[in-house]
């Protein structure tokens, strides 16, 4: 493991549009999240750098198919552009029950931080059963690619690397949801 002591100095954009119902259990609604970032200079130990950028977005829709029963599909997928030699921007993947940031990705079924490249697919579907108000039920599974160069090399469609189940329950409170999955 190398601990890198560097400033990169970079600017980046973001494009969201939602209309989820809920952001934690939605059972309506359409969600677009991209980012673009591009790092153009660096100080510091990473005396090789070589500017390069990372692009990342998500989609999800959401769809209730009776009162209490919704489904929710999310695809996503991320890919550096331009120099590989900064690897300390990777795509980390595994684990879950963290906030996403630009590289780290959760994955259910495997230990945090477990996979690493500089492109990832990832393909979600929740299904939530809400069995008493506030009360829920949820079975995910989801299915993940990650690696280097995915769409250079084709690997990115011949065939689904990593895939992983979770069950779980989720309590709407006063301070926000509780979610307990395995």
């Amino acid at each position: 493991t190398l601990f890198e002591n560097t400033h990169y100095y970079s600017t980046y954009g973001v494009l969201k549009y939602d209309t989820l119902d809920d952001r934690f259990f939605p059972s309506s609604g359409f969600y677009f999240h991209g980012d673009f970032h591009w790092y153009l200079f660096a100080n510091g130990l990473n005396e090789g750098f070589e500017p390069f950028s990372i692009a990342k977005a998500q989609a999800g829709y959401a769809h209730s198919f009776t009162p209490n029963f919704s489904a929710f599909l999310t695809t996503e997928g991320g890919l550096q552009i331009g120099s590989t030699t900064t690897e300390s921007f990777n795509f980390l993947m595994g684990g879950y029950g963290f906030v996403p940031t630009t590289n780290i990705v959760p994955l259910y079924g495997y230990e945090e931080l477990s996979f690493r490249g500089n492109t990832y697919l990832k393909t979600t579907l929740d299904l939530d059963y809400e069995f008493v108000r506030k009360n829920h039920l949820t079975l995910s599974g989801n299915i993940a690619n990650i690696g280097n160069d995915l769409f250079e090399t084709g690997d990115w469609i011949g065939r689904i690397d990593y895939t992983g189940f979770a069950i779980g329950y989720g309590l709407e409170t006063f301070l926000g949801p509780l979610e307990l999955k395995y």
